[in-house]
């Protein structure tokens, strides 16, 4: 097992130089393994932070391009677009995009016009739940999405996400640290929703159909297994949802033969997906689950880490032990191969090298397909 996950990770280290030329990122400086020997606890600290610096911009480019692919899914006229795609989350989006505005201020309207028209579709208390997985710098951003459901989309289930809002419909952005009133009413505002029978889309499509909550999020993930069998667990961690709630859906989706159901020491569960695709006109296997939740919360706290560490005068084995934390607290994945390979990565004394070709091997997952 040591041996396929070092290959895995020797595999992933040879994309970083690809990864670079994408972004135009420099090469961040090595810094010294704390393998078999006593760490050096006075070590320059400029060149980790450098090397730390390149590695969050690295994740950062992709997060952004990452964002921008699945807008223009959801924005797309079918036909402009391929029917495939990975699932979007769509509350994992709209966190990632409200903690990217600050540095990518064009994304505001962009989420701003597609919930005025898809806010009802949007899960407020799972958006509540999922933003304490992201940083605090986002609670402004989330505010005004608020506004703008309830104002704009008259859906007042955001009431409690406004909070101290003013209601005016008139909120404060930051732009490259300046504030910025932005007037809601003036954003860009399309005519009417597109059609939802993409893959990507498969999320929202079952939201159409049963509603906001667990059990359409439950069934798009198990149509994105196949016909592997999960359990109630494994979906509750891919979902963002708690396990009774998990638990619950599937019951009723198994009553109502929507779902199967095996009992062999374990609760399993899995759908038709063959069935499903037919029923649903899917032009070919839906894609993998991407865990979104997981990988866009990673990289906003990686980040924010980041860049906290440039502000401080550390010592690289300092730099190297909050990387570590930072890592093995929010894992980009729920997969249990995938968590194996990272753990394994970020475990104690490992090479500076294993560390950097594990995130740059997550900044290439991020990317859409060319």
């Amino acid at each position: 097992m040591t041996k396929k996950i070092t290959a895995a990770v020797d595999c992933s280290a040879g994309a970083i130089g690809a990864i670079r030329l994408i972004f135009r990122l420099p090469q961040p400086a090595r810094w010294m393994p704390s393998e078999t020997r006593s760490p050096d606890r006075s070590a320059p600290y400029i060149e980790m932070q450098h090397s730390v610096a390149a590695l969050a911009a690295v994740l950062s480019a992709a997060a952004t391009q990452a964002a921008r692919a699945q807008w223009e899914t959801l924005a797309a006229v079918p036909d402009t677009i391929g029917t495939g795609g990975a699932i979007i989350d769509p509350e994992a989006l709209l966190l990632l995009t409200a903690w990217l505005v600050p540095r990518e201020p064009d994304l505001s309207p962009i989420m701003h016009d597609w919930v005025a028209k898809w806010s009802d579709l949007l899960s407020v208390q799972r958006t509540r739940n999922l933003s304490k997985a992201f940083p605090a710098g986002l609670v402004p951003v989330l505010r005004a999405v608020a506004i703008t459901a309830h104002e704009r989309g008259k859906d007042f289930r955001w009431s409690p996400v406004i909070k101290g809002g003013s209601g005016t419909g008139v909120v404060v952005a930051i732009e490259h640290g300046a504030a910025l009133a932005v007037d809601m009413s003036r954003l860009p505002f399309g005519a009417a929703r597109l059609p939802v029978e993409r893959d990507a889309l498969l999320v929202l499509r079952f939201r159409m159909a049963f509603g906001v909550g667990a059990r359409a999020d439950a069934l798009a993930y198990l149509m994105a297994r196949g016909d592997t069998w999960s359990t109630v667990t494994e979906i509750a961690l891919a979902t963002g949802y708690t396990p009774s709630a998990i638990r619950r859906a599937l019951d009723r989706m198994t009553e109502a033969d929507i779902v199967l159901m095996v009992a062999d020491g374990a609760t399993r569960y899995r759908c038709d997906a063959a069935r499903w695709g037919a029923l649903l006109g899917l032009q070919s296997t839906v894609e993998p689950w991407s865990y979104w939740l997981q990988q866009f919360s990673f990289v906003a706290s990686f980040v924010e880490w980041a860049d906290t560490t440039a502000r401080r005068k550390l010592t690289a084995y300092a730099i190297t032990e909050g990387m570590h934390g930072v890592a093995r607290t929010i894992r980009p994945t729920g997969d249990h191969d995938a968590i194996e390979r990272w753990d394994h990565a970020f475990r104690d004394g490992a090479e500076a090298s294993e560390m950097e070709a594990a995130l740059t091997e997550l900044a290439a997952s991020l990317l859409p397909p060319r």
